[in-house]
């Protein structure tokens, strides 16, 4: 029986890149929340003899080489033992490569759906590490929480408290390779400082997105963050998002980029 699940993005309130760890990943710092932004995806799957997977809809969002949520199943079949034939078909709300967690929201979905198709086979701990191996941001999806605060590499997850309110997304027509952000990032002299130990007033000095400093603001970006009490880059972009519209008025319009108004889940 086919079933229809719901795969939310999320934005970063402040995003600390800190020191690179010697797995080559870096550890963060950052609050993640969920956004009423979702990506729906009929899932299907039944007993068989060889591992099948299908995936439709996703196709122009598809890189070079396997879909995460490929890679998330087949990861789920190695660690458990189970062989199946799983038949998955998304429509993608949720723009690609745009810092919003889109691909990592999809492959947790998965993950937990074969975990609860299978009876839970894999504990909380053992989700959470095979998680992890699939991506880093991961296992804030599979942990369930509405928002927290996420560092390490991504595996210290920590409850904090709810945001509410209007959340404008402003997302270019253009993409952002994160392993060339962090690329980029690395390049600079700069201090490493940990975000605030809760989240207090939203403020672009107290919660800033350390992708920023290789990402300036264009003109047309710059007079859009200007209407909002915080405005920020959310994962390495490319899109903005801005809290707190100061005038009331409804988004501002561009045809460079596409205007999601949503709010905070």
């Amino acid at each position: 029986m086919e079933e229809i699940l719901k795969s939310y993005a999320k934005v970063n309130i402040g995003l600390r890149i800190l020191q690179k760890r010697e797995d080559g990943y870096h550890n963060i710092d950052s609050y993640f929340h969920l956004i009423d932004l979702y990506d729906e995806i009929a899932v299907s799957v039944k007993p068989s003899n060889e591992l099948v997977i299908r995936i439709k809809g996703n196709d122009g969002y598809l890189d070079k080489g396997m879909d995460i949520m490929e890679k998330a199943a087949r990861a789920f079949s190695r660690e458990t033992g189970r062989v199946f034939s799983l038949s998955i078909s998304i429509k993608k709300n949720i723009p690609s490569k745009a810092g919003l967690g889109g691909g990592s929201s999809n492959g947790s979905t998965i993950l937990r759906f074969l975990n609860r198709y299978y009876s839970e086979c894999l504990s909380d701990e053992r989700l959470m590490m095979l998680a992890l191996f699939v991506g880093s941001d991961l296992p804030f999806f599979i942990s369930g929480l509405r928002s927290a605060r996420v560092m390490g590499r991504g595996e210290i997850i920590k409850p904090c408290s709810l945001l509410s309110g209007i959340i404008d997304l402003y997302c270019p027509s253009f993409y952002s390779q994160t392993s060339e952000a962090y690329a980029k990032l690395d390049t600079l002299d700069r201090s490493y400082c940990n975000l605030p130990d809760s989240l207090g007033p939203l403020t672009n000095e107290s919660y800033p997105n350390d992708f920023e400093l290789i990402t300036p603001r264009n003109d047309l970006i710059q007079n859009i963050s200007r209407n909002y009490t915080y405005f920020s880059l959310s994962g390495s972009g490319s899109t903005y998002f801005g809290i707190g519209k100061k005038d009331g008025k409804e988004p501002c319009k561009s045809d460079m980029i596409r205007t999601i108004r949503t709010v905070f889940v």
